[in-house]
């Protein structure tokens, strides 16, 4: 969990960084400042012992400095420094200090929703590789990560759509496909669900944003009903994640999901006659 919860940290860290060097008002500076900064923090550190393994760059400098952690730094740092002043929106990426607050969340944010979903599915899955000697707060910490994520698509989709002309269905997998590399599908589909009930209700389309949120989390409910059924059933040997008492929870959780945008819908409506 450690190594996974520091890479996480260290994407958040190259993020702001990024934004820091807007300070400095010349691009040859500013760009060769920015290489290095992701190339000290993004980088595989490589560890060797009794194999090849991967870390972290900063943990690896610190328990095994090594040249092969250094010539991943050098070769990350070549690539993202002609990727830098080879793109001219990146070269010339110098934005007011301090920068507000949609030109660092909306601003290119085919790229930024994509990381925003990278650093989420880190950090999920740094709670899926936990000791299972925390007990009960790796538990709140995964599920506080899968619900949470989904808010964060809702609002970052919900935001994108009321400024940009943006597609209310596509913009939301850039944030949910990333956790596909690391859980099970139902983590992606929570989360695009989330992201296209708040595009969708961001470009007025409130009637569709209630059918898909009913589509999506009903299925979830289902997924979550069978998870019951299966873990009931289950011989003594076998381990169903959750149990039934806790798939019986994220059924009722996903049920309720489901009728609350219809409730929403429903009063917006009597006000708008009530007009």
């Amino acid at each position: 969990m450690g190594l996974v919860f520091l890479y996480a940290l260290s994407l958040v860290a190259t993020f702001v960084g990024w934004y820091l060097c807007v300070m400095i008002p010349k691009p040859l500076p500013r760009g060769i400042l920015r290489a290095t900064i992701v190339a000290c923090l993004c980088s595989p550190g490589i560890l060797i012992g009794h194999g090849i393994g991967v870390a972290p760059t900063l943990f690896a400098l610190f328990v095994q400095p090594s040249i092969f952690t250094l010539g991943s730094i050098l070769i990350v740092w070549i690539i993202t420094l002609g990727i830098i002043f080879g793109v001219p929106a990146l070269r010339n990426d110098r934005s007011q200090w301090p920068p507000t607050i949609e030109a660092i969340f909306l601003n290119a944010y085919l790229v930024k929703f994509i990381f925003f979903g990278v650093i989420a599915a880190t950090l999920l899955q740094a709670t899926i590789l936990a000791d299972q000697s925390f007990g009960i707060w790796i538990e709140i910490g995964k599920y506080g990560i899968f619900f949470v994520s989904a808010g964060i698509n809702l609002f970052l989709c919900y935001w994108i759509t009321r400024r940009r002309q943006v597609n209310p269905f596509l913009t939301p997998l850039l944030f949910a496909v990333p956790s596909l590399l690391v859980s099970a599908p139902t983590v992606a589909l929570m989360w695009y669900g989330g992201g296209a009930t708040g595009g969708l209700i961001g470009s007025g389309q409130q009637r569709t944003a209630c059918w898909l949120a009913f589509i999506v989390f009903s299925m979830l409910a289902v997924n979550s009903a069978y998870r019951i059924y299966a873990a009931a059933t289950a011989p003594a040997h076998v381990t169903i994640g959750g149990g039934v008492l806790g798939n019986a929870a994220l059924a009722g959780v996903f049920a309720f999901l489901a009728v609350v945008p219809w409730m929403f819908y429903g009063r917006q409506r009597k006000e708008n006659g009530r007009r």
